[in-house]
């Protein structure tokens, strides 16, 4: 089965010594036969969304086993066009956003969630228009999932990333009533999760998203091997789901 990641990074990780490098992301896609990782540079994290989304570019021009994601910072969108549209133009497939990494969202707090923060209301609506799926983390904060339900415009492809067990339920009823929205397996592989998630949502709204380098993609790759379900769902999840949201990989 092929193997596509839809969460990966590459870069200095500022927080602690950690390996997040590009070499060291090469090294665990291979060692764990991902095809494809979709990945973003830390420097557009942490420091400069444009420098940084220039770097991952260049990254995966020189590596075919990447494909480009984006980052923006709210903070720092100043511009009058459409930052998505040009991404998009630039070749970039999706879009990733890191609120508590960034700064401009305190969890459970959840104010730049408002329906007020016109910024990031503006960023979700030129998204959906430029077709650029957004990567939003959920993390083990509560209501998250909610404010996005209510955020994203219609049409806004959303993928629901880093979702833990005790925020599952709350993501399956925003899944349910929105079906342009989709949820990585990376950190909701308790047992039974998998199961439980392929019968009420179906396989085909899910995707592998693991964090590496900085986490380890093995346990959650091989949850889904394992999972009760049929070869085909096993297919779609680890790999086929993600090409066809991206048009293709």
């Amino acid at each position: 089965m092929r193997i596509f990641d839809s969460h990966c990074l590459f870069g200095r990780w500022p927080k602690e010594p950690r390996d997040a490098s590009l070499g060291k992301l090469l090294e665990v896609l291979k060692d764990l036969g991902v095809e494809k990782g979709v990945c973003v540079s830390l420097r557009g994290v942490f420091y400069d969304h444009e420098s940084g989304n220039a770097e991952t570019l260049q990254a995966c021009a020189a590596n075919r086993s990447l494909v480009p994601a984006a980052t923006i910072n709210p903070r720092h969108y100043h511009s009058r066009q459409s930052l998505p549209a040009e991404l998009t133009r630039q070749g970039f497939r999706m879009l990733r956003l890191f609120p508590n990494l960034q700064g401009w969202s305190s969890s459970p707090g959840l104010s730049v969630l408002s329906p007020h923060n016109v910024v990031v209301e503006r960023l979700f609506k030129e998204s959906a228009e430029a077709k650029l799926p957004i990567a939003f983390p959920i993390g083990k904060f509560p209501e998250v999932a909610s404010f996005l339900l209510r955020l994203a415009p219609e049409g806004c492809r959303v993928i629901l990333s880093d979702v833990y067990y005790n925020e599952l339920t709350e993501c399956v009823e925003v899944m349910r009533r929105r079906p342009d929205f989709f949820m990585e397996v990376g950190h909701t592989c308790s047992p039974g999760s998998i199961e439980f998630l392929c019968r009420d949502l179906g396989a085909e709204r899910l995707v592998l998203g693991t964090n590496q380098p900085l986490e380890s993609g093995r346990g959650a790759i091989e949850a889904v091997r394992r999972a009760e379900i049929g070869e085909k769902d096993q297919a779609a999840i680890l790999g086929g789901n993600l090409s066809r949201l991206l048009g293709g990989i």
